[in-house]
């Protein structure tokens, strides 16, 4: 394989930099993560761990990884972008501090691992402890239920709030043994705590000192996924970066570089979609019909809500907590004899921020048509087919010919400013789409993709009960008396009209659901309910709102 004789040189670092990985094999998809972000391979050996369908042997991808970039005010380039490992890494495991952005080697030995949770580990959890059973020791929770990096060690200046997790008790302190238990996406997912601020960086970019949680996740069988079967060939990433330093980042660029190997891996195309916001791979080979195209889907990006763009293509410039989608597509080519330089694997700060920008190597500019290189029309976007018709290369049908290469890719959003303090997500879909029928894997992808737009924010979520749910905005309410015995009143001084409440027991079942003009107090009656822990639920169209009572 191509990528066992590229790690040989760097083998020996990789051992001493073990990682401990699980698999998000719930669906059709056998996907790696692993501890300091790395997704879909082993460092060790430079072997796949992306395997689609599942149990079928074939692998489709290398590696993928986040990859960081912004200028600080004076000027000086801060940059974490991971690749293959020859020369060391950017990112190491564990939080760092909320003072310094530091980090030691006690705590990234702590923080080696990943965590992995099935949503039907939740249910058991939640149904043993309603039943007491937690409690006398009759049921033993799963071990990553237990040890759920939820808190951070305080007295070490870490945050205390990691992980997330419903705290039934609400004392800010993870204790399974009072009920608290973890809050996950999908029906299963892993979960890593990781930095690029331990070491010096392989990239040779300046640290930036962010703390990245990743929650990989996935569906399983259940409505949703019978009657989206695309689903069953998806895995979900979504990273919540959290700018721990003391300065911020201007010109900031976040993205994910990927590395995907279709059939033999000479003969990769590459394309992107700028209306669905995505990017993707597929054989050059005509498609043979037992090879997918694969995609990647971005869901979230940085918010920047004052660059008078519609970065979220929904018809409104700049409105409140804008999400950037995909600004950049760029493609380069493994360093092979032959490839030109100005179009090969970066090797310094600068050329992997260049790539970032859509720039060459060489600094010189992405340009429309042919392979992208030396035109005189700069884009933003690679091969971009006919999706991008009012960009700068004009109504022509831009693909990829010729023989297929082995080429890399990295899907970008920027620029945007990165204040000390700021937590940013970017949350990515994974898309296998095979087609056997019509040997169109690429039209089919298509359709996958803008299906999970129309469902992503609504139904996709409707087979969940202990997941966290997507949210926009907070509705702002208070509920009293709590505890109550009987009647629970609920105030709210937010101006708008038409309102939800519901009432919702620790297991996720709606057990009151009422629909307001106006909601300035009600009353709600609860005294039918037993004795225990409950939520209520404010919803005002896309802005919802939780908080918990106790009904005596």
């Amino acid at each position: 394989m191509k990528t066992t004789l590229l790690f040989i040189a760097g083998l020996s670092i990789n051992i001493a930099n073990a990682q401990t990985f699980e698999y998000l094999d719930i669906n059709l998809v056998k996907a790696r993560v692993n501890s300091g972000g790395d997704l879909h391979w082993d460092p060790t050996t430079g072997n796949s761990g992306y395997e689609c369908p599942q149990g079928s042997g074939k692998t489709w991808s290398s590696t993928a990884s986040i990859w960081m970039g912004g200028l600080d005010v004076g000027g000086q380039l801060h940059l974490a972008a991971q690749t293959y490992h020859q020369s060391g890494v950017d990112f190491w495991p564990g939080p760092l501090t909320t003072s310094g952005a530091t980090t030691n080697s006690t705590t990234v030995n702590q923080y080696n691992r990943v965590w992995k949770l099935n949503k039907t580990d939740i249910d058991d959890f939640l149904t043993n402890f309603a039943n007491g059973n937690v409690q006398n020791g009759s049921f033993t929770p799963t071990a990553d239920l237990l040890s759920w990096p939820a808190n951070g060690d305080i007295s070490q200046n870490y945050a205390s709030q990691l992980a997330p997790y419903m705290d039934v008790d609400g004392d800010a302190v993870y204790n399974p043994m009072a009920g608290d238990y973890p809050l996950i996406k999908g029906d299963q997912a892993i979960y890593t705590i990781f930095n690029d601020a331990h070491q010096l960086h392989q990239s040779a970019g300046k640290i930036l000192g962010t703390e990245v949680h990743l929650m990989a996740y996935a569906y399983g069988p259940c409505s949703i996924t019978s009657n989206n079967s695309f689903l069953n060939y998806t895995t979900f990433y979504n990273f919540k970066i959290i700018n721990r330093s003391s300065f911020a980042l201007v010109n900031t660029y976040a993205g994910l570089f990927n590395d995907f190997d279709l059939g033999t891996y000479m003969d990769d195309y590459v394309g992107s979609d700028v209306a669905d916001h995505y990017a993707y791979s597929y054989n050059s080979l005509i498609s043979p019909s037992n090879e997918p195209a694969i995609g990647i889907v971005q869901l979230k990006g940085p918010i920047e809500s004052s660059n008078s763009i519609d970065d979220d293509f929904d018809g409104t410039i700049d409105e409140p907590l804008e999400q950037m989608s995909m600004t950049n597509f760029m493609y380069f080519n493994n360093s092979f004899p032959g490839v030109p330089l100005s179009q090969v694997d970066p090797s310094n700060a600068s050329q992997y921020f260049q790539y970032m920008n859509g720039f060459w190597r060489d600094g010189t500019p992405l340009t429309c048509g042919g392979n992208g290189y030396g035109g005189s029309t700069p884009t933003k976007f690679a091969y971009t087919s006919n999706t991008y018709t009012n960009g700068p290369c004009g109504t022509t049908s831009w693909v990829e010919n010729g023989a297929g290469s082995d080429k890399k890719f990295v899907m970008s959003s920027g620029p945007y400013t990165l204040q000390p303090g700021a937590v940013d997500e970017l949350e990515y879909a994974y898309i296998v789409s095979f087609d056997s029928i019509t040997n169109n894997p690429l039209a089919k992808l298509d359709t996958d993709v803008q299906t999970l737009h129309s469902i992503y924010n609504s139904t996709l979520n409707q087979c969940l009960t202990t997941s966290i749910k997507e949210q926009k905005n907070q509705t702002v309410f208070t509920l009293s008396p709590n505890p109550t015995n009987g009647t629970l009143n609920i105030s709210c001084d937010l101006k708008t009209n038409g309102f939800k409440i519901e009432v919702i027991d620790a297991l996720g079942k709606v057990l009151i659901s009422e629909e307001y003009k106006v909601l300035n107090q009600t009353s709600i009656n609860v005294s039918n309910l037993s004795s225990g822990i409950y939520f209520v639920k404010v919803i005002s169209g896309e802005n919802t709102s939780t908080k918990k009572f106790i009904k005596e």
